[in-house]
């Protein structure tokens, strides 16, 4: 069952290959007007339906009930990647190709709303290993919020932001998309957030740190939920093991690519949805035993592991699997949800 992007590895075949030329940062800087010399605020890009007073119980509800909001993220993704491989946007360079690899190739998170790690001091963990880790090299990042709706439930959600974050070294880099209003020039903001001392070098912090030539772009406010909402889904994709539904390819979906394979067609690629909750992991059974094939290429998580000792490893993120049995790119969605797990034990019997 597809999710969020099915078939968006496809949509870079609609760029025009002509217009994707080089431009110089002079080039651009004459085209787009700086900041500070628009009439209006920049705002982040959000989609959703507020126009209808529609509103979701979670972010992941909104995805799984409303097939106009998947439809509604897979065109912003397109539209992302072919604004950027176009360069018909503002941003730091090399920023486009980062955003594009991850749009195209890595998982997307769902970050609730109201959602908030079990430890008070969860930012204390990134501070302690003085460094910010991503599970995977880049990951996208989907949050919520309620806008314009004050009849409606605090607790819903009717707008959706996007992020992509990649790893830069011991910290992220944070890519948002900002635009002055429907239909004007595209911003991309870089934020990157490091675990440094304060201002006095006394104590340690995770800060952000936006370039030079995009000072104005947001406000301390804008940052602060950007920042927020991602190091939250970080936090629990990597110091967390509480996942409610795990993708594993079945026997009958490796026979099904080889299949295709022989026929010359494209091996399957799914995208499935794995929820984050901080509770206990399930005991999933292997399934080495069901097959030898190699299973479909996917990313293996990466996070952090905890000996009895207190001391704690980084356990990399790996690329797993063979490309040729087709490759699964997993959607995870962290929050508290409520559901019936998958009763494993009873099948292992």
């Amino acid at each position: 069952m597809s999710t969020i992007n099915d078939n968006l590895e496809r949509i870079h075949k609609r760029v025009d290959p002509s217009r994707r030329v080089s431009i110089s940062k002079e080039v651009l800087n004459a085209r787009f007007k700086a900041k500070e010399k628009l009439n209006e605020d920049l705002k982040i890009v959000s989609f959703g339906r507020v126009s209808e007073q529609i509103a979701y119980p979670s972010v992941r509800d909104a995805f799984k009930s409303d097939q106009k909001i998947k439809d509604a993220i897979k065109k912003l993704l397109s539209q992302l990647y072919d604004t950027l491989k176009c360069k018909d946007a503002h941003f730091e360079e090399g920023v486009d190709e980062e955003v594009c690899q991850a749009i195209l190739k890595y998982p997307k998170i769902i970050i609730e709303k109201d959602f908030q790690p079990p430890n008070d001091d969860w930012t204390d963990a990134f501070i302690e290993e003085g460094k910010i880790n991503l599970p995977f090299p880049k990951i996208c990042v989907i949050a919520g919020y309620l806008d314009n709706a004050p009849a409606l439930d605090n607790s819903s959600v009717n707008r959706f932001t996007f992020y992509t974050v990649s790893q830069d070294f011991n910290g992220i880099l944070i890519s948002a998309f900002l635009c002055a209003h429907v239909n004007s020039p595209l911003y991309v903001a870089s934020i990157r957030l490091e675990v440094s001392a304060d201002i006095d070098n006394q104590v340690l912090g995770i800060y952000p740190v936006i370039p030079q030539s995009q000072a104005g772009w947001m406000d301390d406010e804008m940052v602060f939920v950007i920042a927020d909402s991602v190091l939250r889904a970080i936090y629990m994709m990597t110091y967390h093991t509480g996942e409610a539904y795990v993708s594993i390819p079945t026997p009958r979906d490796i026979e099904v690519n080889q299949k295709k394979l022989r026929k010359n067609t494209s091996p399957v690629i799914e995208f499935r949805l794995i929820s984050i909750t901080g509770k206990e992991r399930p005991n999933i059974p292997s399934t080495t035993h069901e097959t030898h094939a190699s299973p479909r290429q996917h990313w293996r998580r990466g996070h952090w592991r905890a000996y009895k000792s207190g001391k704690r490893a980084w356990v990399e993120p790996m690329l797993v699997g063979d490309e040729a049995n087709g490759k699964i790119i997993k959607d995870y969605a962290v929050g508290n949800y409520k559901e019936k797990r998958y009763d494993w034990a009873s099948q292992t019997k």
